[in-house]
């Protein structure tokens, strides 16, 4: 259960850091003269994407972890660093309120700056679940 929650606080530590570099955003933070109620509950809200996030990748590299082949182990780390990344695109694409934003063009405009950059977020997720 430590490890678990571990996990979801260096998520949540990830999405952070990438939302001071404009990969993503947080949506549903109030105004600067809002009560603290509501960044409380706020706040709160955004946790959920990230307990989401956390126990998917927890279950996820712990059966990257079971495989015994190093190569099906390395396909999978790929998978699931894209799925990862895909979720949270997918949670943006839908408009959901209170999860975090992807900015499909922080890398560029071509056609696979988006996918890139759906895979870099999912792999430094995917990162604190393997190490």
């Amino acid at each position: 259960m430590a490890k678990v929650v571990t996990n979801i606080v260096i998520v949540l530590l990830v999405l952070i850091l990438f939302s001071f570099l404009g990969a993503v955003s947080f949506p549903g933070l109030p105004a600067i003269n809002s009560s603290l109620d509501a960044f409380v509950r706020a706040f709160l809200l955004l946790l959920i994407p990230g307990i989401i996030m956390g126990v998917m990748g927890h279950f996820l590299g712990k059966g990257i972890r079971g495989i015994k082949n190093s190569f099906e182990a390395l396909g999978l780390t790929y998978v699931s660093a894209f799925l990862l990344g895909a979720i949270l695109a997918l949670l943006s694409l839908l408009n959901f309120a209170y999860s975090v934003h992807v900015n499909f063009n922080w890398i560029g405009t071509t056609w696979y700056a988006q996918v890139f950059t759906i895979f870099i977020i999912g792999a430094s997720m995917m990162l604190a679940f393997l190490v």
